[in-house]
């Protein structure tokens, strides 16, 4: 996880931007149904008339305001507002056709506790009674105190000579504009958000997997087989797939949902309907939760199936060949069938188990839309409630149950995620038990080189025994190093310990003197062309594969090295020649062919040391002879060693080192073991017959 947070952590201030974002997004979401109640409330059922304070009133209505208000300090407030305006006045006449009869006052001076102070003053002159009398009836400001001022002002403006309509369509006209205003505003930042989050997303996943890979290629037989390639493929391409997508949601859903809820939750708060939201979060909480619990562990039990799914097709895909051979399709398919299935009904369940969120929350989203009809109808007859509110409070409480809704749709895939995410910190947090020493050695520059095996053992972890004891002997320059022995001796994995493939038990290998486990890995191996025993080849050309081991591609260095390899007549019969293209694994070439390849690879690196494991078992003995006789002439400087079968490919080295059941018995050239070492002289009679 620490390394998934690491990775995150250099997308920081684009994170950081997108939050920003998806506040000023929210912002604008949460403005619009506000401006919808005041198209409502205001511009439509109240003329456009916005507060209780006049504009404009005629001088016997405003001194009948001024004796319904009794404290000093009200008055100076109103009178400091209000500018007395002469009947006749040229300046204000157009606007107030009144003023040809009569005196007016007009608010120059806006004051913030002046709209308090009128309300009750303005009611009592409307209804024609005492201050006391509609203090007494009128105890709130609710909506009846609203709608009859409103009339009220409605007539006094109309007497003035305003054009209550005119007045009407601009506050309509003013409030819809800014409402679209607000609207571009917040499509144009859910644009930008997405983009920036979709870039952080799929760049985060490409470091992952890059980080993934690279901890991959570190790893050796015993982590690759502690996890198994198709897991690790699969952790390599849907476990990260899951986690971007996850990031994608994160950074559009996860953030934008509580701020968007919980910016709603606010602006209904104290409504007397507060209730009716408190009980639909309620129930969505206890429904996501129930489904977390059911779900969570059957998203763990996908992602071990697809493992199983994708282990079974590779063996398939890689068997076909062996499968046909052995006339045994029908059983490879109902072992297919029978994990196919397997990962199908737990999806089958996990994505029904799921699909009950979408309609559960949809029917409670509606029968709360019912209920705050209900509710709300009922309190409009009373006059608590106005119209516009009542679809304002709607409005927010769908956008509460639709952050929701959103945060349902990443309980769908968190789990699933979550599962990933740990898959992935599995690989990134494993060991590795080939691992770089803190303070390295370099090899000296010098072209004569040594390999000395002391005292070695080494079994594999989960071995109970050594697979080789007591291993002793050493390799100069200029000569050939073969191993032969019984199957399972223990000769492939000897020169595997030479590049540290494994680590010895115990005891050390040295190269020129240095233990090389004091070397680091890349020196080292900058030191081996190896040739595994099956030849692996890669998708590309026969010059890209020829070249692996070489910085860029060399065409003189790629012919040198495949006529070595005897394989030069093959590539030139070829009609692209060392453009001739490679399919994968090398399928579309012969096991001969891919075997001198491979050997070709190696001698291409023109390393000191060579490692031939089993490599010429696919070759004929012309071929095999003539490539031993190459790689004597070239190598007179180099040391190699040779594992095989066949006594043939060995018997003119330098040294040939028999192994029995992980054991040395036997050291010496070809005619020396014939009478010393009775298991090499079994194995030449088996293959060669009798005497020499």
């Amino acid at each position: 996880m620490k390394e998934i947070l690491k990775t995150l952590f250099k997308y920081k201030f684009q994170i950081l931007f997108v939050i920003i974002l998806l506040v000023v997004q929210a912002y604008c979401d949460l403005a619009l149904p506000s401006y919808t109640s005041n198209i409502i409330d205001i511009g439509i059922k109240g003329y456009g008339i916005e507060s209780y304070t006049p504009e404009v009133i005629r001088e016997s209505e405003y001194l009948k305001l001024k004796s319904a208000i009794a404290s000093t300090q009200e008055l100076r407030i109103l009178d400091s507002s209000y500018t007395f305006i002469e009947k006749g006045n040229n300046k204000y006449i157009n606007d107030y056709p009144i003023l040809e009869k009569e005196n007016l006052y007009v608010l120059t001076k806006e004051d913030d506790s002046l709209e308090e102070i009128l309300m009750y003053p303005l009611l009592s002159i409307s209804e024609n009674k005492s201050l006391s009398e509609v203090k007494k009836e009128y105890k709130t400001n609710n909506s009846v105190i609203n709608g009859k001022i409103v009339n009220y002002l409605k007539k006094e403006y109309e007497t003035v000579g305003i054009n209550i309509k005119n007045k009407e369509k601009s506050y309509i006209y003013k409030t819809g504009g800014k409402m679209l205003l607000i609207a571009f505003v917040g499509v144009a930042i859910t644009f930008l958000s997405v983009y920036i989050s979709t870039y952080v997303a799929s760049y985060f996943s490409r470091d992952l997997r890059k980080k993934l890979v690279e901890k991959t290629m570190d790893f050796e037989s015993e982590e690759i087989n502690s996890f198994k390639v198709s897991s690790l493929i699969t952790r390599t391409t849907n476990d990260i797939v899951q986690i971007q997508m996850l990031l994608t949601v994160f950074l559009r859903i996860i953030i934008f949902a509580p701020i968007i809820g919980i910016g709603a939750i606010t602006k209904v708060t104290g409504s007397e309907m507060g209730w009716v939201i408190a009980l639909a979060v309620i129930v969505i909480l206890s429904i996501m939760l129930i489904l977390f619990v059911i779900v969570v562990p059957k998203f763990k039990l996908f992602q071990e199936l697809l493992d199983r799914l994708n282990l079974v097709s590779r063996e398939i895909l890689t068997g076909v060949p062996v499968i046909r051979a052995f006339t045994n399709e029908k059983k490879e398919e109902e072992k297919f069938e029978t994990e196919n299935e397997k990962i199908t009904k737990n999806g089958l369940f996990v994505n029904s188990a799921m699909a009950i969120m979408s309609p559960t929350l949809t029917i409670i989203m509606n029968s709360v839309s019912i209920l705050i009809v209900w509710v709300g109808a009922s309190k409009i007859n009373t006059g608590s409630l106005e119209v516009g509110e009542l679809v304002a409070l709607i409005t927010y409480t769908m956008q509460i149950i639709t952050a929701f809704l959103m945060v349902s749709m990443v309980a769908v895939m968190l789990p699933r995620a979550l599962v990933s995410i740990k898959r992935i910190s599995e690989v990134l947090n494993k060991k590795v038990t080939i691992t770089e020493p803190e303070k390295t050695e370099k090899f000296k520059d010098t072209n004569e080189h040594k390999v000395e095996f002391k005292d070695v053992y080494f079994r594999y972890p989960s071995s109970a025994e050594d697979v080789l004891r007591n291993i002793n002997f050493e390799a100069k320059s200029g000569e050939v190093v073969a191993f032969i022995g019984g199957t399972g001796s223990g000769k492939s994995t000897l020169v595997n310990l030479i590049p540290r493939f494994f680590d010895v038990t115990n005891g050390k290998i040295l190269i020129d003197g240095l233990d090389i486990k004091k070397v680091k890995l890349k020196d080292l191996r900058n030191m081996i062309g190896y040739v595994p025993q099956k030849g692996e080849l890669f998708t590309g050309t026969v010059l890209s594969n020829i070249s692996l081991g070489l910085k860029k591609d060399n065409l003189e260095i790629s012919k040198n090295a495949a006529t070595i390899s005897q394989i030069d007549d093959f590539i030139e019969s070829q009609e692209d020649k060392y453009n001739m293209e490679i399919s994968e694994k090398g399928t579309n070439v012969s096991g001969g062919q891919r075997q001198r390849l491979s050997i070709a690879r190696a001698i291409a690196k023109d390393a000191p040391i060579y490692i031939f494991d089993d490599a010429t078992s696919a070759l004929d003995y012309k071929t095999d002879a003539s490539l031993r006789h190459e790689l004597k002439r070239v190598g007179k400087n180099k040391i190699i060693f040779i594992v095989a079968q066949r006594i043939s490919s060995v018997m003119h080295a330098d040294k040939i080192v028999v192994l029995n059941d992980g054991e040395i018995v036997g050291i010496g050239k070809h005619e020396e073991l014939l009478k010393t070492c009775d298991i090499y002289k079994e194995i030449k009679v088996s293959q060669l017959g009798g005497e020499d």
